[in-house]
């Protein structure tokens, strides 16, 4: 199983000097299964680069096919689908899966965003453009399924009241990883699923989105982690590496590597995780 990140910055992206080692792209990991397949872990505008990368490695003449799981539709993890230039290609084939809503369908708000009120790019969701598309909503308590020889256990975590927002883990020849990149835990439960996603894995990619040195009173209720709390259940959960992800839109590239800083001397391997950067797991924990 090989991993990079295309993008992880929280909330909106940051185009500055200060924040251009550890990426100003919103939240898009790659994963290339053993057998090829390629799993997209959320679509914020790092998703408009692997795009670009994919279109250089044969998707330009149709024929590619990849699997998009989003964690949910705040804007941040589904606005790199517009400039997601693969699925203007006839051809082409998606498989997009995301959690299941009681108010609208995953398709509906996915369109929505391709209104030309909007969004300058044609709609590739209209069946006579582009790459063909499948939309799989997955189930509120959770599901189980395989793409290719990869297992994928989506679960929900807690977010923010109204929006459905799942974690996944994926599971491939004896390698595995944990994505979880939105959550705020304020009951025992929760940090019970976590646990559950992350039992084990090789690669933990967990909400950092504050420092535990921020105010209380600026995170309670804003549906995110702290650096403490990816910490706790990468170590509870036995995982090999955390990377800290969804940067704060406002934290630079130095104020993360005090964050990071304050955790050396753990018997887990602790990053930022870094845009462009790359994980070729072997299935043995801690491995890379």
């Amino acid at each position: 199983m090989r991993i990079k990140l295309w993008g992880t910055r929280g909330s909106v992206a940051t185009p500055v000097a200060s924040n251009a080692r550890h990426g100003g792209n919103t939240p898009c990991v790659e994963v290339r299964a053993a057998d090829g397949e390629i799993l997209i872990l959320d679509a914020g505008l790092g998703l408009h680069w692997l795009g670009d990368d994919l279109m250089d490695a044969g998707f330009s003449g149709g024929g590619g096919h990849a699997h998009i799981l989003v964690s949910h539709t705040h804007w941040g993890h589904i606005q790199g689908i517009p400039f997601f230039l693969p699925m203007l290609v006839e051809g082409n084939r998606f498989s997009i899966y995301g959690p299941e809503r009681t108010d609208k369908p995953l398709s509906q708000l996915l369109i929505e965003q391709m209104d030309p009120s909007f969004c300058p790019v044609p709609n590739f969701f209209d069946d006579r453009i582009g790459a063909k598309l499948d939309i799989f909503e997955l189930g509120n308590t959770g599901s189980e399924f395989d793409i290719g020889s990869t297992r994928v256990t989506a679960r929900p975590v807690n977010h923010v009241p109204d929006v459905p927002c799942l974690g996944y883990r994926l599971e491939c020849e004896g390698a595995s990883l944990a994505y979880i990149p939105d959550v705020e835990y304020t009951d025992d439960s929760q940090f019970q699923a976590s646990l559950e996603l992350a039992k084990g894995v090789d690669v933990l990619i967990h909400d950092a989105h504050y420092a535990s040195t921020d105010a209380t009173q600026t995170r309670t209720g804003c549906g995110h982690s702290s650096d403490l709390e990816a910490l706790d259940i990468g170590r509870s959960a036995g995982a090999g590496r955390v990377l800290l992800f969804h940067h704060h839109p406002d934290r630079d590239d130095a104020g993360i590597d005090q964050v990071v800083a304050a955790h050396q001397g753990e018997s887990l391997i602790i990053e930022a995780a870094r845009e462009g950067a790359e994980y070729n797991l072997n299935g043995a924990v801690g491995s890379v």
